[in-house]
């Protein structure tokens, strides 16, 4: 069976009993199999809830991505990024299970030590204050990439405010 992506597209399968194939390409196209043939099978959303409800409510959430910007040479977030934190944060707790990455970024102004340190003082103030927030430690992995793998790439010594920032992603 193929279901549906989030936005309603699907992928496609190709079921191949070894004489016969059945391309399933459409949301909810099914394919059955027996001795002699393999055949396409209507099904719809409430049959598929109805015999694999258990499995598909127990699927983890999406991952989601976030993006807060910080301040320039600072770890402090913009006016606009601070208000951000707050989706951030909820997302993560309606998760029973979480895992979050935090990684931090500069633009290219100043040098590559600097920087490498500046990226990872970011990740880490948004790490701790998720865990003052309540979150799990353990949880929570931070690093910092200085000015590699930019947003807006740039040459040396450019002030690009996008460039510095946190990329959250929360599993």
């Amino acid at each position: 069976m193929v279901l549906p992506n989030a936005d309603g597209s699907s992928g496609a399968i190709t079921v191949d009993d070894g004489q016969n194939k059945v391309l399933l390409n459409k949301p909810y196209a099914a394919g059955e199999m027996t001795k002699t043939s393999v055949a396409s099978v209507p099904i719809d959303s409430g049959q598929v809830q109805q015999i694999f409800g258990s499995a598909l409510n127990a699927q983890p959430r999406m991952p989601q991505h976030f993006m807060l910007y910080f301040k320039f040479d600072k770890d402090e977030l913009t006016p606009e990024s601070a208000p951000q934190y707050q989706k951030v944060f909820e997302d993560i707790k309606s998760r029973p299970v979480y895992e979050v990455e935090v990684i931090g970024y500069t633009d290219t102004m100043g040098k590559q030590e600097y920087n490498q340190e500046l990226s990872l003082n970011r990740a880490s103030a948004i790490g701790k204050r998720l865990i003052r927030d309540g979150l799990n430690p353990k949880s929570i992995s931070f690093a910092g990439r200085g000015p590699l793998d930019p947003l807006v790439p740039t040459g040396d010594q450019v002030a690009e405010p996008r460039n510095r920032r946190v990329v959250i992603v929360v599993r």
